[in-house]
């Protein structure tokens, strides 16, 4: 029994310490992943919680809401003392009397609140606040479609390597059998021992290719992970078929990002040089005080009456000298508002011209893929009938070595292709949908 109970301990262990495999079978699940575990987007996250704090700030700032509570305690330890006319008290004339005012412990307790009714600086200043919420939004819109093409090239580098890994292992197989053909012929004093060691070269090459798209497919792995911020000992799972499929005409280029940070950015720079030009106008605060006051020669605190006095009033700030800095800053403003304007038109023509730039490339690598897999189609056909020719002795070893070559590298060229095509076709959605 206990022997039985060690087992079933050990188990659990390997089973709790064993990483689960993810698995992705579509670009969309690795961008949903990405969503809920990149750092990327949880920074983006914590800047637009930042930013609408900003905003709630610039809100409550406008009325500059403020309020002083001060309660002090004070011993008087030898009062002042003051002279005044002997006569006030029955005395003659002429002379003065020794008389001490004021009581030995003064306590008070004071609150003076404030508010502005008329701020046109800091009601402004909320404007600046929304229109720099919205700048951030727009640069996170970017930064989030950037992360996202970076993890579709990622994933379409793991399709490309898998495919071209599937079809090197196919070609190996075939440079067995090439390499079969070859021995046996040369037992038999057909062929020449150079077209055994050319077969068996070819194997190794094929080979050598092999472990280099290995090594180059768990690389594009590790590129993903950090991109998805994925553990790095976490094993991942890509499986999609390559679909040649037909090109999509109506698939076109509406991204705007571009546009949208610059029409913000410039929103914000008026905002700003609305909100600095308002500095030299006036203010309008309405203050007040509520006071209490303690007067006692025993103790503080003896439970003597509280003298309560309190006031009520409006201040109107006008700044009659102007502020360097201020004046400055306005004039900083409108040229940054000048520049705000030209980058927006530019954003305009940029946002474009990219837009055609991605339909051109998908074009482009469709009819690249397509070409490229009707070319190692063709190349596939040739190889088996010079194989053929070959086993009847009309086409040497060498032209039966060069069609293979031809085949292998044709054959990867095709579904390499087809991967750029596919991630040309993404960036176009990419583009589409981080809106």
């Amino acid at each position: 029994m206990r022997r039985i109970l060690i087992i079933f301990l050990i188990s659990c262990s390997l089973t709790a310490g064993a990483q689960s495999t993810l698995s992705f079978r579509s670009l969309n699940e690795v961008f949903v992943y990405a969503d809920a575990h990149s750092v990327t987007f949880k920074n983006a996250t914590q800047q637009v919680l930042m930013n609408k704090y900003q905003t709630l700030a610039a809100k409550l700032d406008k009325w500059k809401i403020k309020g002083d509570a001060n309660l002090t305690s004070t011993d008087n330890t030898k009062l002042g003392v003051t002279f005044i006319p002997a006569e006030i008290f029955g005395g003659p004339s002429g002379t003065y009397r020794q008389v001490t005012f004021g009581q030995q412990y003064v306590t008070s307790a004071n609150f003076a609140p404030q508010i502005d009714i008329l701020n046109p600086f800091s009601m402004a200043q909320v404007r600046t606040a929304r229109a720099s919420e919205q700048v951030t939004n727009a640069t996170n819109l970017l930064n989030k479609k950037s992360l996202y093409e970076s993890v579709a090239g990622a994933y379409y580098n793991i399709l490309s390597y898998q495919w071209q890994i599937k079809v090197t292992k196919k070609s190996l197989d075939n440079a067995d059998t090439l390499t079969t053909i070859m021995v046996n012929k040369q037992q038999e004093g057909i062929a020449r021992q150079q077209d055994v060691n050319n077969a068996k070269a070819n194997q190794l090459s094929i080979q050598d290719k092999l472990q280099q798209l290995e090594v180059n497919l768990e690389e594009q792995y590790s590129s993903l992970k950090l991109l998805c911020d994925i553990d790095s000992s976490t094993p991942i799972s890509i499986e999609e078929t390559a679909d040649q499929g037909n090109f999509d005409a109506s698939l076109t280029a509406t991204g705007y990002l571009t546009q949208l940070q610059s029409e913000w950015q410039l929103k914000y720079q008026e905002a700003d040089l609305r909100a600095n030009k308002r500095w030299f106008l006036p203010t309008v605060t309405l203050f007040s005080s509520l006071g209490w006051q303690q007067n006692t020669n025993n103790h503080p605190f003896d439970g003597s009456r509280w003298i309560n006095s309190n006031y009520i009033g409006v201040k109107v700030a006008i700044p009659l000298i102007p502020d360097v800095g201020k004046v400055a800053a306005v004039r900083y403003d409108r040229i940054n508002v000048a520049v705000a304007k030209n980058n927006f038109e530019h954003a305009a023509r940029q946002d474009s011209v990219n837009n055609q730039q991605l339909q051109l490339e998908y074009q482009k690598a469709f009819k690249s893929a397509r070409l490229a897999g009707e070319i190692a189609a063709l190349k596939e056909d040739s190889y088996y009938k010079n194989l053929n020719i070959y086993k009847e002795g009309i086409l040497s070893a060498t032209d039966l070595f060069t069609a293979f070559n031809d085949w292998l590298n044709n054959s990867l060229n095709a579904v390499s292709q087809q991967a750029n095509s596919d991630y040309a076709k993404s960036k176009i959605m990419i583009n589409n949908i981080v809106k």
